[in-house]
């Protein structure tokens, strides 16, 4: 049995009445034979075990379920399907979202053999779980040049299993906005696609980790742009907060290890956007003071 593509998947509290509808969607990728689920799962519910052994003794093979009993971050949890993947591609997918059926099969086909380190694509905005209907967003407008300064990659982005080490992990710092810092990082060491059509249906009903209103999100992102050099996005009410994480280091399993370890030129990379001429001639970020 041939495992290509694992995904990145994570499930806590009472996000297991997304489960049912989550792994229906699973049966119906088209991509389905080739590819596995990588679910942690934080102190699962008894009906939620049940229907995870029933779906695993029907196809076997399909699911890790790795169990969690102390609720961890997002971004340890992805660490940890990372680490358990069999398939040689990676696949973000979150259980209160939902792919297209051939939104898995689209992303293979463009990233395998060639020089291409990950793929990301369109999405649509919806409110509701379950809902096709919402707010398409299309990433068509952004230049490349924005992959190592914005979040472009979307919720449904598919990277190479061997990048996860070769870049650094997730950083388990964050809370919310460690899929930024991971993405820029990408973008950084190799090249990406993207995929214009609808890759699946992004939960954003104010009420998750990254689209409910929270102060600590805005802090996070200004910590990432001071990580990067990306100066004119800090907001002046969050540079109290800039020292408050090791900017220079990625913690993974309890344990601090430098950027530089995995970007070999990541302090020229600073330095070069600090030195800018655009920059200096904005001088944005010194108006703030």
């Amino acid at each position: 049995m041939t495992i290509d593509v694992s995904t990145l998947s994570a499930c806590w509290g009472n996000y297991g009445r997304y489960l049912q509808t989550f792994l229906e969607s699973y049966l119906h990728q088209t991509f389905f034979k080739k590819m596995e689920v990588v679910l942690v799962h934080y102190e699962p519910k008894k009906k939620d075990l049940e229907l995870i052994k029933d779906f695993q003794k029907k196809y076997p093979g399909r699911l890790q379920h790795i169990i969690g009993t102390k609720v961890k971050s997002l971004y340890c949890a992805w660490n940890t399907c990372a680490k358990h993947a069999k398939g040689k591609y990676l696949a973000v997918w979150n259980i209160d979202d939902l792919r297209t059926k051939d939104s898995i099969q689209m992303q293979f086909n463009l990233i395998k053999n060639r020089n291409i380190g990950f793929v990301y694509g369109n999405y649509t905005d919806v409110t509701k779980f379950g809902e096709k209907i919402g707010n398409f967003i299309d990433y068509k407008k952004y230049k490349k040049i924005e992959l190592t300064r914005s979040m472009i990659l979307g919720p449904f982005y598919m990277f190479k299993k061997n990048l996860w080490s070769k870049i650094g992990f997730f950083d388990e710092q964050f809370k919310i906005a460690g899929d930024f810092d991971f993405a820029i990082r990408l973008a950084l060491v190799s090249k990406g696609r993207m995929i214009t059509k609808n890759l699946g249906y992004y939960l954003n009903s104010q009420k998750g980790l990254s689209t409910k209103p929270n102060r600590l999100q805005n802090i996070e992102k200004d910590q990432i742009c001071f990580r990067y050099g990306i100066f004119e996005k800090i907001e002046k009410k969050n540079l109290q907060h800039l020292l408050s994480f090791e900017v220079k280091n990625l913690l993974y399993n309890k344990k601090f290890i430098p950027i530089n370890k995995f970007l070999k030129k990541y302090n020229q990379f600073v330095y070069k956007r600090i030195m800018d001429r655009e920059f200096f001639l904005n001088r944005s970020f010194f108006k703030k003071f």
